[in-house]
């Protein structure tokens, strides 16, 4: 599975970097870092991780490392981790552009192992959107972003919600909650994890959740929540009025449910 998924994210690199990190994306993150994130996510950032600067902090699975990015430019020490060495490559790329290179490691970790990243080191770990969904051992994922963090960090997600996995493009039911896969394609393995799922090992991993958000999408007229990012790679896009639409539940039902979630957990001072 890790390598079906990390040839898939190395061969779509470059694809992805174009999208994720063209000059009107970055130039809203460079604007303000908080353009990173989802408005509630910050307020939670802002709230239990109220200073960045100085701040050792790891960004696993950091996929288009908005975030990382954003960590930076606020003073922070970010490490960097993901499965795909060509993203981490494109993302180097464009710290350098941004004059970040030197506040950000670059790491191609395996976010269930971790490996060679230090015990105790961090003061913060972040995943952002679309984590879970490539993991088969969430144990081993909470498990080593709690040995990664310091007694007393803090841990911050911020997911796709899962009551958002059942259903397909067209708010049919696909599967039922519970069927949580793996779910093989011809060029990748992925999973649809339940909030207990999530919660249970993180709480299991000795991490102790503070605080639970359940969110909708603000509206985006460039990239819609409701468009996938495979369609958005072929080029999918919609009229300011066919968006308005999609955030209209009366329209689309999807968008009576929540569309994301975030949460805090903090790893206990010893």
């Amino acid at each position: 599975m890790y390598n079906k998924n990390r040839t898939s994210w190395n061969d779509g690199a470059a694809a992805y970097s174009a999208l994720c990190h063209n000059e009107k994306t970055m130039s809203r993150i460079i604007e303000n870092p908080a353009n990173a994130f989802h408005r509630t996510t910050w307020g939670m950032i802002s709230k239990y991780v109220p200073n960045l600067r100085w701040k050792n902090i790891c960004v696993p699975s950091s996929g288009d490392d908005h975030a990382a990015f954003a960590f930076a430019m606020l003073g922070a020490t970010v490490t960097s981790c993901d499965i795909s060495e060509n993203q981490l490559a494109n993302a180097e790329e464009v710290a350098k552009k941004y004059g970040l290179d030197s506040n950000i490691q670059f790491i191609c970790a395996d976010t269930m192992k971790l490996d060679g990243i230090a015990d105790n080191a961090f003061d913060f770990v972040y995943t952002s959107n679309g984590v879970h969904v490539w993991i088969d051992d969430l144990p081993g994922m909470y498990h080593n972003i709690h040995r990664i963090l310091k007694p007393g960090g803090m841990y911050i997600l911020y997911e796709i919600h899962p009551f958002q996995r059942p259903f397909d493009d067209n708010a049919k039911i696909a599967k039922p909650y519970d069927v949580t896969g793996p779910f093989e394609s011809e060029a990748e393995v992925t999973f649809g994890w339940r909030i207990m799922d999530i919660m249970n090992a993180m709480m299991d991993s000795g991490l102790i959740v503070k605080h639970i958000e359940e969110m909708f999408a603000e509206k985006d007229y460039d990239w819609p929540f409701f468009i996938s990012l495979e369609d958005k790679l072929k080029g999918a896009d919609a009229t300011p009025e066919e968006v308005d639409r999609m955030y209209d539940w009366h329209n689309n039902p999807m968008a009576a449910l929540p569309n994301w979630i975030s949460m805090v957990a903090a790893k206990i001072l010893t």
